[in-house]
């Protein structure tokens, strides 16, 4: 699964956290709007194909990967104006994953809309999946005009290997649907390699920014770890909602929190009696919810957070920049609030 949109970033500490997320979408919307008349201005003869892009453009509203491109750009002193084609090339990888994502997982809706597969069926979603990663791998081909040789090469290996990493994880991810007896420990592994690409986003930053070695290294450890809190935020919240929580029971893996319940054999009988049900009804899917988040599996997991917040910033403590220090802690920290 991908990261959900900035905007479900819960606002608990009120104005700070939304004006981190206007911020965000202040620093994505240019490469948005690129992005979505990239993919709209291909010549294409399908109608079914057009209308899929159409659909998705609609619907595309991802600020926090273009954001994390420029806020490390900014962290390291770089010009953002050279950094919006970059956030163009990794909008449109990020996408092309999430739709061929939702094939894998059988993902009908998504944030309460049709997804592409959901509307258009397996098919048109790969071959829109394989437009979006044509497009942004012609569009990354481009930009060797832009850059030195030297940083084009640092950025082709980053994405090379990023989301290498990321079809790794996919792949070890597949081979344990509907597994119930799943290692909560594996599959925290399996986030940690998803997160690869949250570490891509601020690495490639970095570098368009002319950011030292060291600085590469700091600002994409900060990324993927934000990727993996962000990655057990959306399997918190996925426990809240039962169509998605089936879903995950019938395609996918089980959420995280619940695999660390399953630790507690009782609390496992309880919660796979409610899950096995043929519709989960808001009062079962509270029943899991309060089963889950009572557990002390579950309370010990979540006291690791903490940690990965602190290890986050020590990483990207020498940023010279303290407002930009300061929006990237309020970021990191929302995400883990209410879980």
């Amino acid at each position: 699964m991908t990261s959900r949109e900035v905007t479900d970033i819960p606002t608990e500490n009120g104005k700070l956290i939304e004006k981190v997320v206007r911020n965000l979408q202040e620093r994505s919307v240019k490469a948005l709007e690129m992005a979505k008349e990239a993919i709209l201005s291909s010549t294409v003869e399908c109608d079914e194909i057009n209308e899929a892009f159409k659909h998705y453009t609609r619907n595309w509203c991802d600020y926090i990967h273009p954001g994390l491109v420029s806020i490390a750009c900014e962290a390291v002193g770089g010009n953002l104006e050279k950094a919006i084609p970059v956030q163009v090339v990794m909008l449109l990888l990020s996408a092309a994953f999430d739709l061929h994502d939702d094939v894998i997982d059988g993902s009908e809706i998504k944030y309460g809309k049709p997804t592409v597969f959901g509307k258009f069926g397996k098919d048109i979603t790969l071959l829109v999946g394989d437009a979006f990663l044509i497009k942004a791998l012609a569009l990354l081909h481009e930009l060797e005009s832009q850059f030195s040789t030297e940083m084009m090469n640092a950025i082709w290996n980053i994405v090379t290997s990023r989301f290498f990493e990321l079809g790794d994880a996919e792949a070890l991810e597949v081979s344990l649907k509907g597994d119930i007896d799943a290692s909560p420990e594996d599959c925290l592994g399996i986030l940690r390699k998803k997160a690869s690409t949250f570490e891509a986003h601020m690495q490639v930053g970095a570098i368009v920014g002319n950011g030292t070695a060291d600085d590469i290294d700091a600002l994409g450890n900060y990324g993927r770890i934000l990727g993996v809190l962000m990655g057990v935020r959306e399997d918190s919240i996925d426990i809240f909602e039962p169509d998605e929580l089936q879903n995950r029971m019938k395609n996918e893996c089980l959420p995280l929190p619940i695999l660390y319940a399953f630790k507690n054999l009782q609390n496992k009988r309880s919660i796979l009696n409610l899950l096995s049900k043929p519709n989960i009804s808001s009062k079962d899917a509270e029943s899991i919810v309060d089963l889950v988040f009572e557990a002390n599996e579950v309370k010990m997991f979540e006291k690791r957070f903490q940690g990965w917040v602190k290890e986050a910033m020590e990483n990207v403590s020498r940023i010279k920049n303290k407002n930009l220090l300061s929006q990237m802690e309020i970021l990191i920290k929302g995400t883990i609030e209410d879980i």
